[in-house]
């Protein structure tokens, strides 16, 4: 009887230990979303810095998004070279980029950056797993 209690015990065990990694490997699957922003500030820097860049943080974090790069030296080495500052956001999938898109808190700030710079803004889907 000992040994038939054992056997289930390792067979509920051993089937709750192979859905948690079921779950942990098709969350690993999903491909990461990557916002690619090219940002060239044309009218007032002070403007642009203080009603946009200061708050566009606050948009993105409810989204689980985070900066990979903002801003920081760069240089064209093929094809036309950037302008301005380049900004690299990570988002968790295709889905919440967009939603952050979106979002009406973004929007509320998107019109300074329409109005104080010449930007061009893509959604990249990742690799799954990476």
């Amino acid at each position: 009887m000992h040994i038939y209690y054992a056997v289930m015990i390792a067979v509920v065990v051993g089937a709750a230990v192979g859905a948690g990694a079921v779950t942990a490997l098709n969350a690993q699957s999903t491909p990461k979303a990557y916002i690619v922003t090219e940002v060239d500030v044309t009218g007032n820097m002070d403007v642009f810095l203080k009603d946009y860049a200061a708050h566009v943080q606050a948009t993105v974090d409810p989204f689980g998004g985070r900066y990979l790069v903002r801003g920081g030296r760069n240089v064209g080495i093929e094809g036309d070279p950037p302008k301005g500052r380049i900004v690299i956001s990570a988002f968790d999938s295709f889905e919440k980029a967009q939603a952050w898109r979106d979002s009406p808190e973004y929007k509320k700030i998107l019109t300074v950056r329409e109005r104080e710079a010449k930007s061009r803004m893509y959604i990249v889907e990742g690799l799954p797993g990476v």
